[in-house]
């Protein structure tokens, strides 16, 4: 038996290797395709940083004041300041011709209203060179000047006007201390912080469960149904070897070519995200705690998830073994999508609890939803639901695996077909 069952799940790996179109649909394209992507968004992000990166500012000063000279300070940070003298009546071609990508302009009066409780206006003007992401972080950079300036300005004028009064809490009165109280217990941690790690916990797991059953299931549809096309499982089935070891051979062998994309997809998706994601993440604390699932938890997430894969991966032989060729079987694989995507969203943007009691039952009922459940019930540190969870998909794949025993064990497995009867036009 063991050694039978390892003769079919080397013959089926190979087979599922050799076919050019599982071998670059499942492992070279998310390796070369994600990369890619992730590149072209860094090289397309360091360029826009360029663009910002000593940046020339034209000032033109009408108002001449120390509110002014306190602007000019300011916008140093970005580059160079070049001054255009009020008086030049072609204000634009002159700070076109020192080439400056953003023109400010002070205009006479700035500092009176500031004195007498009116407020001040600037002009600026972006001098666009292209419709792209670039122009967007040149004015980015540039609001950002000034809204330290506008709070300069407000520091200033509260000193002058109210000096007994202290600037810095006029303009910020309230300071949050946010904490978390996570299983009856405080943790030192910002509702914000906490919000993003559920919400990036929440997207990926639903994200990985999908990628992994959907490719399982392709490679065990198209398996059968690549057998029945090419009349190699009639031969297969005559040789002294027991059908239930043939069925779990294919299953595992369309188990570890599945394992083995999901694990090219996740490396190259991990890699896109970093190259899109690092820039905006320097700077911000590094030390913000996570929620970690413990050991035991994985434990209970594995059998889980591959409980629910192999479910799928018999599910999907069923439904390859009634059609007589790959397309048929990739058509007809479709049925199996809906309670694989629609849980998974549903689970993405919600929890369980807070659903109505009849989407409840739905869900739990579907295989495929308790992985999810399971990790974000483990996370904060639930195991009841997860663990009877892990148990119903056990139950739901002995199911599943009988009655594809059962297919096998039959002649059904290689004259099987579904097909759709049409009523004759004018019948």
């Amino acid at each position: 038996m063991a050694r039978h069952f390892k003769a079919m799940l080397l013959k089926e790996v190979k087979e599922l290797v050799r076919d050019p179109r599982i071998l670059l649909g499942v492992v070279i394209v998310p390796l070369v395709m994600f990369p890619l992507m992730g590149y072209a968004f860094s090289v397309a992000g360091e360029a826009a940083e360029r663009e910002v990166i000593g940046l020339r500012v034209a000032l033109i000063d009408c108002d001449g004041s120390a509110y002014s000279l306190l602007l000019r300070n300011l916008m140093r940070r970005l580059g160079d300041v070049v001054s255009i003298p009020a008086a030049e009546p072609s204000w634009i071609e002159s700070a076109l011709s020192e080439g400056a990508r953003i023109i400010v302009k002070v205009p006479k009066g700035f500092s009176s209203n500031l004195s007498v409780g009116l407020p001040g206006t600037v002009e600026v003007y972006l001098v666009a060179r292209s419709l792209s992401i670039s122009e967007v972080n040149v004015y980015g950079a540039v609001s950002s000047v000034l809204n330290l300036y506008a709070r300069e300005l407000s520091t200033r004028i509260i000193n002058q006007h109210a000096p007994e009064i202290n600037a810095s809490t006029v303009l910020n009165p309230l300071l949050i201390n946010g904490r978390t109280i996570l299983k009856g217990s405080v943790i030192d941690v910002p509702p914000e912080s906490l919000a993003s790690t559920v919400m990036s916990q929440a997207m990926m797991m639903p994200i990985i469960i999908m990628v992994l059953i959907v490719t399982a299931a392709q490679i065990a549809a198209t398996s059968i149904a690549m057998e029945k096309e090419e009349k190699t499982l009639e031969t297969l089935l005559t040789l002294p070897v027991r059908r239930v070891t043939i069925l779990w051979g294919k299953l595992m062998g369309s188990a570890v070519v599945a394992v083995v994309g999901v694990a090219a997809y996740m490396v190259g998706f991990t890699y896109y995200m970093n190259a899109l994601t690092g820039r905006w993440q320097q700077g911000t604390p590094s030390n913000t705690p996570l929620l970690q699932i413990p050991l035991e938890g994985y434990a209970i997430l594995t059998a889980s998830l591959f409980f629910s894969l192999m479910s799928a991966l018999a599910l999907a032989m069923l439904l390859g073994a009634y059609t007589q060729d790959v397309r048929s079987a990739q058509s007809l694989l479709g049925i199996l999508y809906v309670p694989v995507f629609v849980p998974a969203l549903i689970l993405m943007f919600a929890d369980i609890s807070t659903l109505p009691l009849g989407v409840q039952v739905l869900l739990y009922a579907i295989p495929f939803s308790h992985p999810v459940i399971a990790a974000k019930s483990m996370a904060i540190g639930e195991y009841i639901i997860p663990i009877l969870g892990a148990l119903y998909n056990v139950a739901f794949m002995v199911v599943v695996l009988y009655v594809a025993a059962r297919l096998f064990n039959s002649e059904k497995v290689v004259v099987a077909k579904l097909t759709l009867k049409r009523k004759p036009l004018g019948g």
